[in-house]
């Protein structure tokens, strides 16, 4: 899986992955058909789910393999809470009457990630970012700062510097990652050098002016966007989830109106971010939308 070595200030194909949920299983397949006709994208960005699929690629991780190991997996089992049911109900009662029960404060989220990010050092080994054959722009958000943090090798850290952004180099793909994938108020912010870091969907949900910035010529965006007909949010995890797609669709809508490239929308509908188990057929769809974009794709990549 991957590319070839590309180690050059000029990149020919960009991809931008962005976030998505579980629906970001859709870039697996849209990957697998792009790598199946010759489409080599040779430097890749990625937000939240996208940068999921974008470290994998860049690791060489065969998709299918990932997919079938991923299917023996209990999600549940990948949780870790920072807190029992009972501490949350203490919480709440202190918040609404002011009497406290213990001198407890609020967690930073309701899970430790913990769990989540071994299962990424796992799959993805202990590479860091200025090994990789292809180069990899994984995508977080500084929520004490409002900064956008990027992580990416030290030869992909643009000359001119951008407003407002990060870039670290020395970390682990699994520990960007982590970052990335940290849903506000699900996950305890991932803290790397002093930032606290959570999911970069909140500022940057497809990152194509990062690849611009880093050379790239040519941009393949993969946008799941704010999908029709989507999972009902019956609960607080959904209305998160939510909450953060249609605000990285709005801040998408600008960024993609500034940065030209060939945008595919996949139009996943009526999938929350319980439904691993449709995982196989997410890719599937992938596969038949990528498809069916192959030759725009193909003249868009020749003009």
């Amino acid at each position: 899986m991957g590319g070839m070595n590309v180690d050059r200030k000029t990149y020919q194909i960009g991809l931008a992955l962005s976030g998505g949920g579980v629906r970001g299983a859709v870039h697996l397949g849209i990957v697998n058909v792009l790598q199946k006709n010759g489409i080599y994208p040779d430097i890749i960005a990625g937000t939240s789910a996208g940068s999921i699929v974008g470290a994998l690629y860049a690791a060489e991780v065969n998709f299918d393999e990932f997919v079938e190991e991923f299917k023996k997996i209990n999600p549940i089992s990948l949780l870790d809470p920072t807190v029992s049911g009972v501490y949350i109900l203490l919480l709440f009662y202190y918040y609404w009457t002011k009497k406290p029960v213990v001198n407890w404060t609020f967690p930073k989220g309701l899970f430790k990630g913990e769990k989540i990010e071994r299962f990424l050092e796992d799959t993805l080994g202990k590479k860091g970012f200025n090994n990789l054959k292809v180069p990899l722009s994984v995508v977080s958000a500084d929520i004490n700062t409002g900064e956008t943090v990027v992580f990416c090798p030290k030869r992909n850290v643009p000359r001119k510097k951008m407003n407002n952004t990060v870039f670290i180099t020395d970390q682990s793909l699994a520990t960007a990652v982590r970052a990335s994938i940290s849903l506000p108020g699900i996950f305890l912010p991932k803290v790397v050098k002093g930032h606290s870091l959570v999911d970069g969907g909140i500022k940057n949900n497809i990152p194509v002016n990062i690849l611009y910035a880093q050379k790239a010529k040519k941009i393949i965006g993969v946008d799941l966007g704010v999908s029709e007909n989507r999972a009902k949010t019956d609960s607080v995890v959904d209305i998160l989830m939510a909450t953060i797609d249609i605000m990285g669709d709005e801040l998408s809508y600008y960024i993609r109106k500034e940065h030209p490239g060939y945008y595919i929308y996949p139009n996943i509908q009526g999938v929350g971010y319980k439904d691993f188990n449709r995982i196989p057929e997410i890719v599937k769809y992938g596969e038949k939308v990528a498809e069916g974009e192959l030759s725009n794709i193909i003249n868009s990549l020749s003009l």
